[in-house]
Formats: C-alpha cells, sequence, structure tokens
C-alpha cells in the first residue's frame, strides 16, 4: 500500500493520508514482474523492515523462550505456565509500549493520526467505563490465554508427530525450502484467512452477539487490537490451523500465531506511521483497516491480499471513495 504523509485535518480533526489506497503488486492481473520485484525487496517493502523484523521475533520466541520439543509430548504445568507468562510479558511489551509511546507520552504528537479524538475515558460501552482498561483486560486475560492454547496444542501436536511430515522433512533441500516459502506466505495466509474470519463476523446473528463488542472502539488504540469476545479470539487465531496442515516446522505455526498478534497491534494504532526521526518512520495503523473501524461495512480483510477490491466492499481512503461506500450502503438498504 501507498504511504503518504501530509494531509490537512478537516474541522473535526480527522485527518487522512494524501494519495488513495493502492493495492500492492501482488493483487494485478496479468502478474507486473518488475513492480512485484521492486515491492519484494525495497526498503520498505514486503519483505522488511516489519516481517523481518517480526520473523526476527519469532525465531528468538523459539530459541530461547521457548522448552525444547521433546519436553512438550506431555501436558504438563511447568512448560504450560512458562508459555503463558512469556505470552504475557510479550504482549505487555508490545501492546503496551506503543500505546505508552503513541497515546500517553504522545512521542510524534498528532502527527500521522488519523484523529484527534481521545480514548474514551467516561463510556457505557466499556468496562470500568474506560476503553483503554476496557481493551487491556480483554487483550490479557482472553486473547492471550487463546492464543497460547493454540500455541500449546501446536507443540503438543509437532511433539508427538500428529502435524508435519516426517518423511519430507527428512529431506533438507525440501524441508528448507518449504520452511522457507511457508514464512514469506506468512503474511498472506494471515490476509486471506482474516478476510473470511471477519465477513463471518459480521453476519448478523454473529456480529450482535460477538464482533459487536470490537466495533466498540470506533477511535483505536493498540490495546484495540485483540479488545474481542473470546469467540472472536478463536476465530482470529485459527489462521495458525492453515499451518498445522502445511507446516513441517513448529516455527512456521509459531510465526502464524505471532504474525496475528503484531499485526491486531500495530493496524490499532491509530496512527497511520510510527515517527521515529525526521527521516525514518515505518508503517504504523492501517488506514485501510482503520476506515472499517469508522465506516463498518467496508475493508474487511487485510491490506495485502484485497478481497475487498474483488467482492466489491473496497474503500481507497479517497473522498470520492467515500461517496462510493455510501451509494453503495443506499442501495443495500432499498434492497
Amino acid at each position: 500500500m501507498r504511504k503518504t504523509s501530509t494531509y490537512t485535518r478537516n474541522e473535526r480533526g480527522e485527518w487522512r493520508p494524501q494519495y488513495k489506497i493502492v493495492p500492492a503488486p501482488i493483487n494485478d492481473w496479468p502478474p507486473r514482474f518488475g513492480a512485484l520485484a521492486r515491492w519484494m525487496f525495497s526498503f520498505p517493502g514486503y519483505l522488511w523492515p516489519l516481517n523481518l523484523f517480526w520473523v526476527g521475533i519469532t525465531l528468538a520466541t523459539w530459541t530461547w523462550l521457548t522448552p525444547a520439543l521433546e519436553a512438550m509430548q506431555t501436558f504438563e504445568l511447568w512448560w504450560v505456565s512458562l508459555i503463558l507468562c512469556r505470552n504475557l510479558a510479550l504482549t505487555l511489551l508490545l501492546f503496551g509500549g506503543l500505546h505508552l509511546y503513541l497515546h500517553v507520552f504522545h512521542g510524534q504528537g498528532s502527527s500521522y493520526r488519523f484523529t484527534l479524538k481521545p480514548l474514551a475515558t467516561n463510556s457505557g460501552r466499556f468496562l470500568f467505563r474506560n476503553q483503554v482498561f476496557d481493551n487491556m483486560l480483554r487483550t490479557l486475560f482472553s486473547a492471550v490465554p487463546i492464543f497460547t492454547g493454540f500455541e500449546i496444542l501446536t507443540y503438543w501436536g509437532f511433539a508427538n508427530g500428529y502435524l508435519g511430515y516426517p518423511g519430507v522433512a527428512a529431506d533438507p533441500f525440501l524441508f528448507w525450502g518449504w520452511f522457507i516459502f511457508l514464512l514469506l506466505m506468512g503474511p498472506v495466509i494471515h490476509s486471506i484467512h482474516f478476510y473470511l474470519g471477519h465477513r463471518l463476523l459480521h453476519k448478523r446473528w454473529l456480529y450482535l452477539r460477538v464482533h459487536a463488542l470490537h466495533h466498540h472502539n470506533v477511535e483505536v488504540g493498540p490495546w484495540s487490537g485483540l479488545a474481542m469476545h473470546p469467540v472472536e479470539h478463536a476465530i482470529y487465531f485459527s489462521t495458525v490451523i492453515v499451518q498445522w496442515l502445511m507446516a513441517l516446522h513448529p516455527v512456521n505455526a509459531l510465526f502464524q500465531i505471532q504474525l496475528a498478534i503484531f499485526n491486531a497491534a500495530t493496524a490499532h494504532t491509530g496512527f497511520e506511521r510510527i515517527k521515529f526521526s525526521d527521516w525514518f518512520t515505518i508503517e504504523g495503523g492501517s488506514h485501510f483497516h482503520y476506515l472499517h473501524h469508522k465506516h463498518f461495512e467496508c475493508n474487511y480483510g487485510g491490506s495485502l491480499v484485497v478481497l475487498d477490491r474483488l467482492f466489491g466492499t473496497f474503500h481507497d481512503g479517497s473522498e470520492a471513495g467515500d461517496a462510493v461506500m455510501r451509494q453503495r450502503l443506499r442501495a443495500i438498504s432499498r434492497a
């Protein structure tokens, strides 16, 4: 997606990037191989800085913060507790760190912030009438145990030979080729799975009973990313099941889980980019997904594989896109 920096705020304090959202070249047909290569290897691009950074976090987690696979053949309190505590600590570090930098210490002021409206501190939509407290509780006491459960089942399955394909894994060429391919495909898998799960959650019965809780967050901060109903947590983190069916090594599954965690935090910062200096910024909150929180009935998927464009729910972030969306919603209401 094209990222931009400057645009005048409107009278409501709302800001939008200067240019329309342009889907990545992976969505083009017929393929434009030159554009695809530039997107893949440029800086910033598909590989770096973010995705390779997340891969590095996953490898460090596996190497230094995860028990030996052989020790996880049976469920034991010590290693289950270790993984749960590790996940709580990593979540506090990532989500809490982003929240403190952007919303407490105001490390970059209002630069790249989508709206100047503050996070709610006296609203009946949230537990304790406080959005941040509500979001933290739902993240730490629902999301973390649920994605930890998926991770524990992953290790137990691989340790006992229920997951993975030992015959293929024995061939070093096939193993490393497939291992790297699945790492590269992790963000694509996440984007497609997110779209499918999200459209399901917008079915009336599930929306009213489950997904509406997440949409209490109109103005968003990092803790909003995993502020969900437990059923939605289970659907969201079921992305790892794709790796259960395909992966030869648990690191691929761990990366898929952690990618879902990382993306939830960064996509809900409330800022389009995170600014470290005047010359260095990285992708922060997705304008693509922010528009979904603002308008509800657009941009159901991720900004990498834009299935919304295929199914007619794509909003390009422009004022013209606002008009197209309003026209589509009026047509739906008359049907």
